[in-house]
């Protein structure tokens, strides 16, 4: 994602790809490619690629993270030790690997409340973006409207429309949360069933979803936004997303430790699902879904019983709410 976004933000403004290591700077610097992650953009000239963080957060405007969210922390530490007042925004969408909490709380204990900070969330696959196929994203700060605004507009180019939203917290929660269900969604695939399933699956998921924002007391418009119910939709629907095939390779009978090996990358929704089923179950949330999903990545049941446990379930109202009563 961070290779994409630099390719299509270069159209409109200077940009600094930063990589850990000089070596990988370097290689990628000379071939323009980065073979591991997209290998099928060419990064153009106009990116500068470096792993000399000092220098391009010296001259920087704005710092777009784009790391996994277990090496989020360490990234902002380092951002926050060399010019701490830059606004930081990322595109990982992941938890507090210890809390479960969102991002944006481990933001303001590193780099502190007067910081501006925020979220770059939507359905947006990385090839894509380098392809700048138009795509529509939203942006979310700790700053007020207009200060959102701004970044949404500096950030807008014309293959990608950013939307500014003032749920800093819910667009957060939406973009974590769509990786479980899009695990869901490839374990539905890989059993066989169709199209009625997965769309059960989808619209229970985002009636699973409200009650859990709810309870953070997010707002129901972004879980039908772009960084919501468009999130959901397009990473239940695609097979390239790491997420859903970490499912297909579950229902084929795979561990979860085969299926994370044969994709050979992050799938964060593996952990996610985890750190939302403990807190739904601190907030009094009734998350079936985000439980099955659980019970397959553990290995305690199987993708069949799973189905067959939630289809048992008892019949209710369909606006029925999740919430249990935790008196």
């Amino acid at each position: 994602m961070g290779t994409a976004l630099a390719i299509n933000l270069s159209k409109k403004s200077a940009v600094t790809l930063l990589f850990k290591s000089i070596q990988e700077a370097d290689h990628i610097a000379e071939s323009r490619i980065n073979l591991r992650y997209l290998p099928e953009a060419r990064i153009p000239a106009e990116v500068l690629i470096s792993a000399d963080r000092e220098a391009a957060l010296e001259v920087a405007d704005l710092v777009l993270i784009a790391s996994p969210v277990s090496a989020f922390a360490e990234v902002l530490k380092s951002v926050a030790g060399i010019r701490r007042e830059v606004p930081v925004i990322w595109s990982c969408k992941g938890l507090c690997p210890l809390s479960g909490e969102p991002l944006s709380v481990q933001a303001e204990k590193i780099l502190g409340s007067k910081a501006c900070f925020g979220v770059f969330s939507g359905p947006s696959f990385a090839a894509s973006l380098a392809a700048n196929e138009p795509t529509a994203v939203v942006v979310a700060t700790n700053r007020k409207h207009h200060a959102v605004l701004k970044i949404a507009s500096g950030l807008s180019n014309e293959s990608l429309r950013v939307y500014a939203n003032s749920d800093l917290i819910g667009v957060q929660i939406c973009g974590a949360i769509k990786n479980v269900y899009a695990i869901a969604a490839g374990v539905i695939d890989g059993c066989g069933w169709r199209e009625n399933t997965r769309a059960a699956m989808i619209t229970r998921a985002v009636a699973e979803a409200k009650c859990y924002l709810e309870a953070h007391d997010s707002k129901r418009s972004t879980l039908m936004g772009l960084s919501g119910f468009g999130d959901i939709y397009l990473t239940c629907g695609s097979r390239t997303s790491r997420n859903y095939q970490v499912g297909m390779a579950l229902a084929a009978g795979n561990t979860l430790e085969e299926a994370l090996s044969s994709i050979g990358h992050v799938a964060e929704g593996t952990i996610t699902a985890r750190l939302i089923l403990k807190r739904a179950k601190v907030l009094g949330v009734d998350m079936p879904l985000v439980q099955a999903v659980n019970d397959i990545l553990d290995g305690s049941k199987t993708p069949h019983e799973c189905v067959a446990a939630l289809m048992a379930r008892e019949i209710r109202h369909e606006k029925s709410g999740s919430r249990k009563n935790t008196r």
